[in-house]
């Protein structure tokens, strides 16, 4: 623990000195370098005349910056009851000496080099742009840290005076899993000052796939703009979207001053219901064939009710004998006549280990398998209700406090029963059979999982009681694209984003490719995990002898069989 502690410490102490003291003195410690083993014979006489010259810029911006910087680190570090420590005050100094963008960086090392090259080739011009270059640098990196100091510290205050707003809604706030949606974000009367723009940026959950980033200028500070952004996916779930970050940044692009965090939101993807079906006799060595049998009754099987022949209605309940009869047809209702209520829960398994469900790049491997496993969850309990049971659905919450969450599917339930669907996610605290535990006198259990670590104890088997589902993980884990030769030649002397966009720097590019790499590991890594588990959880449970089902699709329905 001390090795790499004291590495960051090392680290932030450069950091700070680099923002602080080498982003002066490191041009004419170049230069010296440079001069050290170039011929500068032709300019060594001019060096006092440009150290004087310098010092006189150079010293009042950084006696500017100094001030800006102590007043904010005290300001900050005075809202803490405890004595600060040397770590502490190290964080907020860079914290308020860091307002260069890649851009900026990238102009001031460019600046360097060409200090390096006019001496070395002698070469004047490159001189006079790197002076240039400098100085345009230092000048609004000052401009920017006095914005930080006496502007973004107001910035609310000055907001809420004027009667100005940031807000962001999407639209519609609420969809089911597919549907476009699009991100709003209203500016109404927001100060800016003059040779800046405001810039929102935040990275929306991953599983969304989509970077808030928004660009305003001065015009907002007299009307209203609403920009818009379409999202790139909406899978299922409940998004609660913290604040997004608001900064200044110059026209040049070289500093981001950050001065609010505004703008929370949130949006709702519910599940879709799709048709569940079986394809077979359940696969049990007990004789009981299970809750899930009623889903096989035909349309003619039953007493009915009759009605007169709509369009649409199914032709294979056409009561032919009475149509003949009336002179016009007649259908059967099998929905209208009481049958035997059988109450039955059905459970979700959504239990992922901690030691599996850490990190992002899980999120989005196994997102879209908890999805469809949702999906198969409601679908299958809307199915059993609509054939005459009493149905319960359970799910765990994860919530130290409150294990279980239930929901009795009753008439015009269907609402509550999309809502419960869009909030369920992997948890790592409460695994299926505590769910399923205390069912009451009479009560069946349906288990709808998609298992691919070793089962928990469970009870001895039991005819007919317990039904189980299983969703084959395997074929939900997304494949990885194939990528040629010629994509990879390409990529390296293409843009993936507009040219100038920061997203284009060599530091963006390198923390995309790690990203890529390091989902591609979580991919390939979970889908051996699955293919091996799945099948070995698969046979514990036919093992069992209670009925059993395997999942597969067949167009948009879900076929047991």
């Amino acid at each position: 623990m001390t090795a790499p502690r004291a590495r960051s410490g090392a680290l932030l102490v450069a950091r700070v000195v680099f923002h602080t003291t080498l982003l002066a003195a490191l041009p004419f410690i170049v230069g010296g370098l440079a001069g050290f083993f170039a011929e500068v014979s032709q300019v060594s006489e001019t060096l006092p005349r440009l150290i004087e010259r310098a010092s006189v810029v150079l010293l009042p911006l950084l006696v500017v910056q100094g001030v800006c910087v102590f007043v904010k680190v005290r300001r900050e570090l005075s809202l803490t009851d405890a004595a600060p420590s040397a770590r502490a005050v190290l964080e907020s100094v860079l914290r308020h000496t860091r307002v260069m963008t890649d851009k900026g960086l990238g102009l001031f090392f460019g600046a360097l080099a060409a200090v390096v090259l006019s001496l070395t080739l002698k070469f004047a011009e490159l001189g006079i742009i790197a002076v240039l270059g400098l100085s345009t640098l230092y000048a609004v990196v000052t401009v920017g840290v006095l914005l930080s100091t006496f502007v973004a510290q107001r910035f609310e205050e000055r907001l809420a005076a004027r009667g100005g707003i940031i807000g962001r809604e999407f639209v519609p706030v609420v969809v089911e899993s597919g549907e476009s949606v699009e991100e709003l974000f209203h500016f109404e009367r927001v100060p800016v000052p003059w040779g800046f723009v405001v810039q929102v940026y935040q990275r929306l959950p991953a599983r969304l796939a989509t970077e808030s980033r928004h660009v305003v200028g001065a015009s907002v500070s007299m009307r209203r703009v609403t920009l818009a952004r379409p999202l790139h996916r909406t899978p299922r779930g409940d998004y609660r979207v913290p604040p997004a970050s608001v900064a200044f940044t110059d026209l040049f692009g070289l500093t981001r001053v950050a001065i609010a965090q505004a703008a929370e939101a949130r949006l709702r993807v519910l599940p879709r219901l799709y048709p569940v079906a079986l394809a077979s006799a359940p696969r049990t060595l007990a004789p009981q064939e299970g809750v899930l049998s009623v889903l096989r009754r035909a349309p003619t099987e039953d007493w009915f009710r009759v009605r007169e022949y709509m369009a649409g209605d199914d032709t294979r309940r056409i009561h032919w004998k009475l149509s003949v009869k009336l002179g016009h047809l007649q259908v059967r209702q099998p929905e209208t006549v009481p049958v035997v209520r059988r109450r039955v829960r059905v459970v979700l398994d959504n239990y992922l280990p901690a030691a599996h469900a850490q990190g992002e790049e899980v999120d989005l491997v196994l997102g879209d398998v908890l999805d469809r496993l949702v999906e198969l969850w409601i679908s299958l309990a809307r199915a059993l209700s609509e054939r005459g049971e009493s149905v319960q659905l359970a799910v765990a919450t994860g919530d130290g406090t409150r294990h279980t969450e239930t929901l009795e599917l009753t008439r015009g339930a269907q609402p509550r029963l999309l809502e419960l669907g869009s909030r369920v996610q992997w948890q790592s605290a409460t695994d299926f059979h505590e769910v399923g535990d205390a069912l009451e006198r009479g009560q069946l259990m349906v288990v709808v999982t998609a298992r691919f670590l070793p089962l928990p104890p469970l009870p001895p088997p039991s005819a007919g009681t317990v039904t189980w589902v299983l969703l084959p993980v395997s074929d939900e884990i997304p494949t990885a694209l194939p990528r040629r030769a010629v994509d990879k030649v390409l990529a390296f002397f293409t843009q993936p984003f507009a040219p100038g966009a920061e997203e284009n720097a060599l530091l963006a590019s390198a923390q995309r490719n790690n990203a890529r790499r390091r989902l591609e590991t979580v991919r390939a890594h979970t889908a051996h995990l699955t293919a091996q588990g799945s099948a070995a959880a698969e046979a514990a449970l036919r093992a069992r002898g209670e009925p059993f089902y395997r999942v597969s699709r067949s167009g948009v329905a879900y076929l047991l069989g």
